[in-house]
């Protein structure tokens, strides 16, 4: 059975970006009740991006991955150490060079952890409450987000526009 996909993909470049503009037009926004526009152009110009570019964004993440699926089996093999190990990266201390005094406090600091751990349960965050607060904050605005956005789009705009004058170089190069 043929899926919309399969077609999806044989069109070109301006014709599959009008398909994605049309398939955007029909979501409804909740809050507007009206259609999403987006121009085609919009989807032009990210589709005929360098993929280098795109394959660096790629490799990020997976690094973002890997380093959260390593602290993520760290934390299920010893909480303790886990937590302990943030705790002296956080307030610069080698575990190798505590004091005794130090010690102690790591491992009370561990307690009060594992402590507040249980009793706030979801609503626990290792992280200080100013840095869940921002997370929170910067994800559900609007504002900031276009900003990002288009500060973003600007930046590669300028990359694009400088890999089309590399390629019209060597071109010329070549010649």
């Amino acid at each position: 059975m043929r899926k919309q996909y399969d077609d999806f993909t044989q069109l070109k470049l301006k014709d599959m970006s009008k398909s994605m503009s049309d398939m955007t037009y029909k979501y409804i926004n909740p809050e507007t009740q009206m259609p999403t526009k987006v121009p085609p152009g919009h989807y032009e110009k990210i589709l005929d991006q360098v993929t280098e570019k795109y394959m660096a964004d790629i490799t990020s993440r997976q690094f973002l991955t890997i380093m959260f699926t390593q602290l993520n089996n760290l934390k299920k093999e010893d909480e303790k150490y886990f937590n302990q190990a943030l705790l002296c990266m956080d307030l610069g201390l080698n575990p190798k060079d505590l004091r005794i005094d130090e010690q102690i406090a790591i491992e009370y600091t561990n307690d009060f952890i594992s402590e507040k751990k249980n009793f706030e349960k979801k609503k626990f965050h290792f992280l200080n409450d100013d840095i869940v607060e921002t997370f929170k904050e910067a994800k559900n605005d609007p504002s900031l987000q276009a900003q990002i956005v288009r500060e973003s789009n600007k930046f590669e705009d300028m990359e694009n526009s400088m890999f089309r004058n590399n390629d019209t170089r060597d071109e010329r190069d070549e010649r």
